[in-house]
C-alpha cells in the first residue's frame, strides 16, 4: 500500500526547500539593489576662497550665512538626491546668536577627522555659540527609511590654540531608534548617546560618530550640539559655561536595510507549523 503520509512529508520538505531557495535568491537581489551611499556637508563654506568637492552640500546657519538652513543631501559619488533632508534649528539663550565664522583651520594628518574629510571639504570655518548658557543647535535629519541603518559623523575646529581648549562641544543623539557609539577614542564619552571634546582647539581631529542609527517610524533623528554640560553632570572638567562650537562639517552614510534577509525569521515559523500540521497561508 502507498504510504501517503511519507509522500506528503516529502512534498512538504521539497516545498520548504523551494521556499528557502526563494528567500536566499530574494535576499541576494535586495543586497545588490540597495547599494550604500555617503553624503558630506560643509556648514561654513566661503565660495571662491575655500575648495569644495563636487556634490558636497553647504547647508548652515548663523549670522552672515549666505546658504539655506535646510535641504536635501546629495550622494557624494554621483550627485543623486538621497531623499534625506537636513535642517538646522537654533534654540537661543541670550546676547548674540550663532555666528557663521570663517576662521581658518586644519586637522592633524592621520587623525579621525583628517581621514574622513581631507580633500573633500575645506575644514576652515565654524558655527559658533550664544552669549550665555543653555543654548543648543539641532541638526534634524529626516526622510530616512525606517527599516534602514545610518552612520553619522561630525566635527569642528576653531583652532584657537591652548587658550581655546576650554571651549567644549557636547554632541548628543536624540529620537533615534537605536545606535552604536563610535566616537574618537580620545573623546570624552558621557554615555552611548552623548560625547564631548574641545572644539576651540581640535587639531587632533576628534569626531562625534555613531553607527547603526535607526530612525524609527517617523524617519527622523536629531544631532544636538551645545556647550559642555560641566563636570558634575559627567562632562569635561573646566569647560567654559557657554562657549563651544555648534558645527563645522558632517557626514551621513546609508548602511542599508536593518536585515538583508527579510524572510529568514519566517522559515522557523513555517517549519514549526508543518510539524504541527498547521495550514500555511
Amino acid at each position: 500500500m502507498l504510504n501517503t503520509n511519507s509522500s506528503s512529508k516529502g512534498l512538504l520538505l521539497l516545498g520548504l526547500r523551494g521556499i528557502s531557495l526563494s528567500v536566499i535568491i530574494f535576499s541576494i537581489s535586495v543586497s545588490l539593489s540597495t547599494a550604500n551611499w555617503v553624503a558630506f556637508n560643509d556648514c561654513v563654506y566661503e565660495k571662491g576662497v575655500q575648495f569644495l568637492k563636487k556634490n558636497v552640500t553647504t547647508f548652515g546657519l548663523g549670522r552672515d550665512n549666505p546658504f539655506p538652513v535646510e535641504g536635501n543631501l546629495l550622494q557624494f559619488k554621483d550627485g543623486e538626491d538621497t531623499g534625506v533632508t537636513v535642517s538646522f534649528v537654533e534654540h537661543k539663550s541670550q546676547g548674540n546668536t550663532i555666528n557663521w565664522a570663517k576662521d581658518g583651520s586644519t586637522f592633524n594628518d592621520g587623525s579621525d577627522a583628517f581621514k574622513m574629510f581631507n580633500d573633500i571639504v575645506d575644514v576652515g570655518g565654524n558655527m559658533s555659540y550664544n552669549d550665555g548658557p543653555k543654548w543648543h543647535l539641532d541638526l534634524i535629519i529626516s526622510g530616512l527609511e525606517p527599516q534602514s541603518l545610518y552612520t553619522f559623523a561630525g566635527t569642528v575646529n576653531r583652532k584657537g590654540g591652548v587658550g581655546y581648549k576650554e571651549r567644549i562641544t557636547n554632541w548628543k543623539v536624540l529620537e533615534a531608534d537605536g545606535f552604536e557609539y563610535a566616537c574618537s577614542i580620545d573623546a570624552h564619552k558621557i554615555d552611548n548617546g552623548q560625547v564631548e571634546f574641545s572644539t576651540g582647539e581640535n587639531s587632533e581631529g576628534l569626531v562625534a560618530k555613531w553607527t547603526d542609527i535607526g530612525s524609527g517610524k517617523d524617519g527622523k533623528f536629531i544631532v544636538r550640539t551645545s556647550h559642555g554640560i560641566g563636570e558634575k553632570k559627567g562632562g569635561i572638567k573646566g569647560a567654559h559655561e557657554y562657549k563651544g562650537y555648534a558645527a563645522g562639517i558632517f557626514m551621513l552614510e546609508y548602511q542599508g536595510p536593518r536585515s538583508t534577509n527579510p524572510g529568514r525569521d519566517r522559515i522557523p515559523t513555517i517549519w514549526s507549523r508543518l510539524k504541527q500540521g498547521v495550514k500555511i497561508h
